[in-house]
């Protein structure tokens, strides 16, 4: 199983607790705590420090991965050797621990303990020098430790036949580096692709996974690298990310899922297919003049037939019938499948449903379009009556039909079922689950799910969404974008499910669609997705093209984004002046917005060097918060923030730290003094009081902060260390006596 499978095995008391219902396990922050490059989340070490939840912890394990091992009593006894050989721990520890490892019937409670022992410990993060072994050599480094969320996917395991296939694609990719695996809707590239990695891993010293996003460039960027900072911008991850995989040889794979493009509509596959390593492209578009390997449907008998009876548990009993369906819906792969739960689900004997199926085929026009011809078009329309044909048959319930509308939004890769459920506000798993027997939704592993594409294309054709009809789902996903201060794991699928909703939506209520863009923005611009930031821009520019939708405020906000994507600091000047021309007339519903405008031109003036306009704008968006009662909102902490560097800048120390202490106080009223914003507050006042060299004042307000930097990350001393060295770097004296300080309190805590 995936690793994110195995922790969902062991944490599953935590993972079904209420108030984790959110949680979700990202495969590439899961690889960061396997190859201790992060401490693992403090919500799951807080929920097993308590005796009752590490007993708890044992039946888990007992019931879901004793039956698992081959072996468990001689992992246990390396378990406990590595646990007694390991000079970091006390003996007083070892003692205690040990004396549970000695009862056989107590030694899961000893790893139980011992697993929420090491969750506690203080945090070192492990060096990995892996991107320093591109250098010299005939061989790619070993990159699984270094590219995270890069790995193959299992093949489906009722996977069958292919075996000539599966030959026939490792002598192409072996004489021409770069195979295009071409073929219709549902016939099996995905799952071959899987499959060939599974059964020639060892001829690779690598092999990764992407999932096609819609644009290779943006892909490229979106890899999760180990050394990624979070303030690197997209421009630097696709430098950094490109350059590496263009240094891997021809011992690494890379296979690219999905890609259903021409080579017109993606400019970047010409820079991709330069790559030295090779590259095993599913698509569903035909590359003349490249290597293709066209994926037919499976000939031998026998093996669909063994594939339906892997569904159907009666089809022994009726093999003509079955072999007879089978032929009917022309051996295409998923057709089979589909048809396989339905009988299994008992919803039509054999003998009916190989009557409905020739009933489509006799009604369709054209008897010529039926037969296995080569075109891929005509093949592709012949493909999708049959699944139309199944996916008519079936009478799912209105609740089912409203999350199959929902579900044509996610991201091909899927999401986590649970964090699906509760946007749709589904107390149950029920309907999902009932969906996932009938093959309609596919459970790529047992907690994340997608639709098949031609599952997709008929859903949307059948359940046409709309604004109006899918109002639950963005109303969640506008509710996430509003909680700025809230940090959501999956934030890449959630923007893919956005740009999904763009593209898919009809836009049946243009002003709560609007409003939905404008809340999404942000929340990108937070995490720098810009490719999301750009599509939203583009859609609001056909929305308010000419007067028929939109107010004076909607066209403020997109000159106001179009801004924030600028690079060029005059022109982006020019655009928030003209979204501030907008606003013809301030009153308390725009006061907020117009407060935000005059302060982010103010920013650019700053960065400009253009101080006395920068002071001016400030000045007048934090008068605008002040008159219309606003200060307590989020946006008064950047503004005043920023403000106080400003006068700092401009020599006016004194009036910035007034601004600042009116800052904390307003955050101390409304939310706490132990809160971050306070912490960087009191930080910004450390900073003006050293350069005003008042350094017992800085110590005080340094002191203040670091207090609460180290109660807020107590569970993440890496982001504790990356403050001292900040503060170390740039006041070495105040700082080296805070970061002894704090380190003495933590060690007292150990």
């Amino acid at each position: 199983m995936s690793q994110p499978e195995f922790l969902y095995e062991v944490f599953e008391d935590f993972m079904n607790s209420p108030e984790n219902k959110d949680f979700s396990f990202d495969n590439g922050l899961v690889c960061r705590w396997m190859t201790g490059q992060a401490k693992i989340s403090p919500k799951i070490s807080t929920y097993y420090a308590k005796p009752s939840k590490q007993e708890k912890l044992a039946e888990t394990i007992h019931q879901n991965l004793l039956p698992l091992m081959t072996d468990c009593n001689k992992a246990l006894q390396d378990v406990y050797t590595l646990f007694m050989q390991d000079t970091t721990v006390s003996e007083a520890k070892k003692n205690k621990l040990a004396l549970l490892y000695k009862p056989a019937d107590s030694r899961l409670l000893f790893l139980a303990k011992l697993i929420a022992f090491g969750m506690e410990r203080q945090f070192v993060k492990r060096d990995t020098k892996n991107q320093k072994l591109i250098a010299g050599g005939a061989l790619s480094p070993v990159v699984l430790d270094y590219i995270m969320d890069s790995e193959v996917p299992r093949p489906c395991r009722h996977f069958v036949g292919r075996k000539e296939e599966l030959g026939k694609l490792h002598t192409m990719l072996e004489e021409n580096s770069k195979v295009f695996l071409y073929g219709i809707a549902g016939i099996g590239k995905s799952e071959l692709a899987k499959a060939y990695a599974k059964q020639y891993k060892k001829y690779y010293t690598n092999i990764l996974y992407v999932e096609y996003s819609g644009d290779l460039h943006q892909s490229v960027t979106d890899m999760d690298f180990t050394d990624d900072l979070p303030e690197d911008s997209e421009e630097e991850r696709f430098r950094k990310h490109n350059r590496f995989l263009r240094s891997l040889k021809d011992d690494t794979l890379l296979i690219i899922d999905n890609f259903n493009v021409t080579v017109t509509q993606d400019s970047f596959l010409s820079v991709v297919l330069k790559y030295r390593c090779r590259i095993l492209f599913t698509t569903r578009s035909k590359f003349d003049g490249h290597c293709i390997l066209q994926l037919k449907e499976i000939w031998e008998p026998s093996c669909l037939f063994q594939l339906t009876s892997a569904f159907y548990s009666e089809a022994e009993e009726h093999r003509t019938l079955v072999e007879e369906i089978i032929e009917t819906v022309h051996r295409h792969t998923f057709a089979v499948e589909l048809a396989a739960k339905l009988l299994e689900n008992g919803i039509l004997p054999p003998e009916q449903l190989l009557e409905k199926l020739r009933e489509e085929k006799a009604s369709l026009e054209n008897e010529d379009k039926i037969s296995a011809i080569k075109d891929g078009q005509n093949n592709k329309a012949t493909y999708y009556n049959h699944i139309h044909t199944l996916f008519s048959l079936y009478s799912i319930s209105q609740e089912q039909q409203d999350i199959m509308r929902d579900l044509c939004f996610l991201p091909p890769a899927g999401i986590s079922a649970r964090i699906f459920a509760d946007w749709l506000g589904l107390t149950t798993l029920n309907d999902i689950n009932d969906l996932i027997e009938t093959g309609f939704v596919q459970a790529n592993t047992r907690h994340t799910i997608s639709l098949h594409p031609m599952i997709q294309e008929i859903a949307l054709s059948e359940t046409r969404p709309s604004i109006t009809s899918c109002h639950t789902l963005l109303d969640s996903l506008q509710k996430i974008c509003l909680m700025h201060g809230m940090e959501v794991s999956y934030y890449k699928k959630l923007f893919q499910t956005v740009e999904n909703v763009i593209h898919l939506i009809e836009k049946d209520d243009i002003s709560k669609y609007l409003l939905f863009l404008e809340d999404v923005f942000p929340y990108m611009e937070k995490y720098l997705y810009q490719k999301g930031m750009k599509e939203i821009i583009r859609e609001l520019k056909q929305l308010l093209k000419g007067n028929n939708h939109g107010t004076s405020s909607d066209r403020a906000l997109l000159l106001d984004y179009q801004a924030t994507v600028e690079t060029k600091p005059e022109k982006a000047i020019k655009l928030e002046k003209e979204a501030l021309a907008q606003i013809k007339e301030i009153t308390e519903t725009n006061a907020h917005l117009v407060s935000n405008l005059h302060a982010n031109l103010g920013g650019l003036y700053r960065m400009n060097g253009q101080t006395e306009l920068a002071k001016e704008h400030m000045e007048k968006g934090i008068l605008l918060l002040e008159q219309n009662n606003l200060l307590y909102t989020n946006d008064s902490i950047p503004q005043i923030n920023n403000y106080a560097a400003l006068l700092t800048e401009m020599q006016e120390s004194e009036r910035a730290m007034s601004a600042l202490q009116k800052l904390a106080q307003i955050i101390k009223h409304y939310n706490s003094d132990h809160c971050l914003d306070y912490a960087q507050v009191q930080e910004s006042m450390g900073n003006i009081c050293l350069i005003t060299a008042n350094i017992s004042q800085a110590k005080s307000h340094f002191k203040k902060a670091m207090k609460i930097y180290e109660n807020v990350w107590a569970d993440e001393p890496e982001l504790i260390e990356e403050k001292y060295q900040e503060i170390q770097e740039l006041y070495p004296q105040i700082g080296i006596a805070l970061a002894k300080g704090i380190l003495a309190s933590i060690n007292k805590q150990e």
